[in-house]
């Protein structure tokens, strides 16, 4: 199989669905989504697979929809930062979007009032970790000290590697992913090593449904992603999707404050790399 019959397959895909959206709309006699048959899924992992990517992963197979939404960035405030993690001791320096708080061995990046970046660059050990448990643990108490609440966040990926663990934490709402949110942790025997955290928080759920194209149409797109060749999907959820870039916002993208979050595919791989797919 090659890429012109994957358009081929795409291009049949999309007269489908139209012809199907004009049914619907002209009649009351119900009628099966054409690209959620299983004759299609099977077209569809058969042209992945042609690029050698497979799915370990369920494929929805609804018709998919979210409320519009407006999200805001969570905004990070460095005398906060400055008092929770040393107790005021801090040094804070400030230049334009940039703002930096040293201590000792350790220092904390923020940048838009929004990106916080902490790094512990002593090499003192302790702690003795002996599994990913551990690490988590540690993961939750500097998140405490630094009164973040945890109830909506999810581990969505984690690894060892030389003796360092990496965890990724997704922002969640009523169960619903809303990207592009993480919090993420380097952490070895020193505790944390470094830290990022960017975070979105829902602030208005409009009445408007807006619904998006079905998963298995959507999956076609990766075809064209070389990055994604010679991977494994291991999970695919509807999400809704920010990037100040691509989608409505207020203000310019560096500095945006707020937008509207968009309905998405949210296509994760084996080794934490993560697609979204906005297609209507």
């Amino acid at each position: 199989m090659d890429w012109s019959k994957a358009k081929t397959i795409l291009i049949i895909a999309f007269i489908i669905t139209n012809v199907f959206i004009v049914f619907l709309l002209l009649s009351d006699r119900p009628i099966e989504e054409p690209t959620i048959t299983d004759k299609f899924i099977s077209n569809v992992k058969e042209l992945l697979k042609d690029k050698n990517i497979y799915i370990e992963a369920s494929i929805p197979r609804e018709i998919a929809y979210l409320n519009s939404m407006i999200v805001e960035f969570e905004k990070a405030d460095s005398q906060s930062l400055n008092r929770l993690y040393f107790d005021n001791n801090g040094v804070i320096h400030s230049d334009g979007s940039l703002k930096e708080i040293t201590y000792g061995m350790e220092s904390i990046l923020i940048i838009n009032n929004r990106l916080i970046i902490y790094e512990n660059n002593d090499e003192k050990a302790r702690y003795n970790l002996l599994n990913i448990d551990d690490a988590i643990e540690i993961a939750e108490d500097f998140l405490m000290k630094g009164n973040f609440s945890t109830s909506d966040m999810k581990l969505t990926y984690s690894k060892q590697e030389n003796n360092v663990f990496y965890l990724e934490y997704s922002k969640v709402y009523e169960d619903t992913y809303i990207e592009r949110a993480y919090t993420n942790f380097q952490i070895d025997e020193r505790g944390v090593k470094r830290f990022e955290r960017l975070w979105l928080n829902a602030k208005e759920i409009g009445d408007t449904k807006i619904y998006i194209s079905t998963a298995p149409k959507s999956l076609l797109n990766l075809l064209g992603m070389q990055e994604v060749y010679n991977n494994t999907i291991t999970d695919i959820s509807l999400c809704y999707y920010f990037d100040p870039e691509k989608h409505e916002y207020i203000e310019e993208p560096g500095e945006a404050k707020q937008g509207k979050a968009v309905p998405a595919w949210r296509i994760q791989f084996e080794d934490g790399y993560k697609v979204y797919i906005d297609e209507y």
